[in-house]
């Protein structure tokens, strides 16, 4: 199965700027999309032009214009799609449409969209009260089920100092906090893996979003907020894991899981 998660910054604009042509040039199992900014009647032209290829379940926010999130799953996926949920059950995360799960044959899949902590760090316990939240559902789901779990998104933090290109000047700045930090370690600890680091535990410059300021993203100067965890036995059965730093259309980039 072929797994891709993007961070679009807005559905309806990232569709003008090649969407279209990258999803159907990989034709990825599952399409995890964050911070869609759209309802489905916003999007319906769009949806219907997809429609050949994928079902599309969108997790939009109460509030217009924010937040969201959405699956793209392909009718002839590779496994079975048994249902798919949305929100944990609490209403000040489901406001926001910040979680959307589907149970396939053999695997759990959660996209979620991971708050940012604000630079005025504000909501930097809200944003750790949701993603422990999300964790032990995962966690919960994997025991119930018996099946591997996948949890993807923009997690909004960047694990270590070689997951940015500044870490010194950025110490004290939300997405690279201790505690946030170690909230990462926290999911690694419990027995989540993070693929990308897993298979590449030192590779630098490999980044998932750059400001709009300036030319940071030409000059790769960004962070990695954007990842794949798993449980430890579909580490095994990984065929790759990459960042598609050339396709463009959001300050975000795509990132893509590929299982035997």
């Amino acid at each position: 199965m072929i797994f891709t998660s993007w961070n679009v910054n807005g559905l309806r604009s990232v569709s003008t700027k090649g969407f279209e042509i990258w999803f159907r040039k990989i034709l990825p199992d599952v399409i995890a999309l964050q911070e869609i900014k759209a309802t489905q009647k916003d999007v319906e032209a769009l949806l219907l032009g997809w429609s050949d290829l994928y079902e599309t379940h969108l997790y939009p926010a109460v509030k217009k214009g924010y937040s969201g999130t959405a699956l793209l799953i392909r009718k002839d996926c590779k496994q079975k799609l048994i249902s798919v949920t949305r929100g944990i059950g609490i209403p000040e995360y489901d406001n926001e449409g910040r979680l959307i799960w589907a149970e396939f044959e053999k695997v759990i899949f959660l996209n979620g969209y991971f708050p940012n902590g604000q630079a005025d760090h504000g909501r930097v316990e809200f944003k750790l009260d949701f993603s422990r939240k999300v964790v032990e559902l995962a966690h919960k789901l994997h025991a119930s089920s018996g099946k591997e779990v996948i949890i993807t998104g923009d997690i909004n933090t960047a694990h270590t100092e070689i997951d940015l290109s500044n870490p010194k000047a950025n110490a004290k700045m939300t997405g690279f906090l201790p505690h946030e930090r170690a909230f990462v370690d926290e999911m690694i600890a419990g027995g989540f893996s993070d693929v990308f680091r897993h298979f590449n535990p030192e590779k630098t410059g490999q980044y998932t979003w750059w400001t709009y300021r300036g030319d940071c993203r030409d000059r790769n100067i960004g962070w990695r907020l954007d990842y794949f965890f798993a449980t430890q036995g579909l580490l095994a059965l990984v065929k790759k894991v990459e960042h598609h730093t050339e396709i463009k259309g959001s300050d975000h980039c795509p990132i893509l899981l590929e299982l035997h």
